[in-house]
């Protein structure tokens, strides 16, 4: 098991990987949409993490620095990839509670208004909306993967839903999905 010291403890980067690697593959995949860029992207963002671990101290929030560090993986690959292709929850792929009375076609075509609606999100935005309601972080986490002032991220958010209603009532009354 490789450990990595640092000032003051020793990290075991085999347990950090194990513990988040699914987490932090499931929210690059939200931000790239693609499964095999997440998963190399996933990759990355643990290699940088190694690479860095050495230099921080005991009182990293380890949690909130590997999300930022996958973010900025992921915002890299996005602009060399000129493309952003953001995809919503996984919970929305679940099925509802009231699977019979359900009618599969409306669950469709909100799941897909929803996703069109992420989409045409700007990207900070979307990322705070999912770092808060999806990954269940804090403001103070919210505020340092980001790389923003901790007073920002309500500001954030608060526009992360105004922006997704705007879209999504948009999207309902028939505008085109990109």
């Amino acid at each position: 098991m490789a450990r990595v010291e640092t000032k003051e403890c020793t990290w075991s980067f085999e347990q950090i990987y194990d513990e988040y690697k699914t987490a932090i593959y499931n929210y690059v995949y939200h931000l790239v949409g693609d499964r095999e860029q997440a998963d190399d992207l996933t990759q990355d963002t643990f290699l940088k993490a190694f690479r860095a671990l050495p230099k921080m101290d005991s009182n990293l929030k380890l949690s909130a620095w590997l999300y930022r560090i996958a973010t900025n993986t992921a915002y890299d690959a996005l602009r060399r990839r000129k493309l952003i292709a953001w995809l919503p929850w996984q919970d929305l792929d679940h099925e509802p509670a009231d699977v019979e009375s359900a009618d599969p076609q409306e669950i469709y075509g909100t799941t897909e208004l929803v996703r069109a609606a992420l989409r045409r999100m700007p990207q900070q935005y979307r990322a705070a909306l999912i770092l808060y309601t999806q990954e269940g972080f804090s403001y103070s986490e919210i505020a340092h993967t980001l790389n923003i002032a901790e007073s920002g991220v309500k500001m954030y958010l608060s526009r992360a839903r105004q922006s997704f209603r705007e879209h999504y009532r948009s999207l309902e009354q028939g505008g085109a999905a990109k």
